[in-house]
């Protein structure tokens, strides 16, 4: 478990997924939210270190974006073939006002650098709205 002011993480470990999730935004899950959504589409030879990713980036993105919760969704391959993502990170904010205070804060270009650390895909990136 990691601790930041109450978030807590948990993870779905055979299907690759985890969730982080602040405590006390029960109500902020009634109403409609805003995502960023990181999509790392795989390729052959594709680098992606899923241990560093987890430990390292996701908690600096956390800290940086203050998103009220992240779910990463970790592709697995089938026996017929690889995964289409390596990774889709699905970040949810409480509002347009938060998600735009967090992509324009100047830490942002910490976030974006560490990418290179963990792997060689371009990520897609898309921003959304979920209720």
């Amino acid at each position: 478990m990691m601790n930041r002011r109450g978030f807590m993480v948990g993870g779905v470990t055979g299907l690759g997924a985890m969730a982080v999730q602040s405590t006390g935004i029960a109500e902020a899950a009634q109403t409609q939210t805003m995502s960023l959504n990181v999509i790392y589409p795989n390729h052959s030879g594709a680098r992606f270190d899923v241990a560093y990713y987890r430990a390292t980036h996701i908690p600096l993105a956390m800290k940086v974006m203050k998103a009220d919760n992240v779910m990463l969704i970790e592709g697995i391959p089938t026996e017929a073939a690889a995964p289409p993502f390596a990774m889709i990170a699905h970040f949810q904010f409480a509002s347009p006002e938060a998600l735009k205070a967090a992509l324009s804060d100047p830490a942002m270009a910490d976030v974006r650098a560490d990418v290179a650390r963990f792997t060689d895909i371009k990520p897609t990136v898309m921003l959304g709205k979920s209720s």
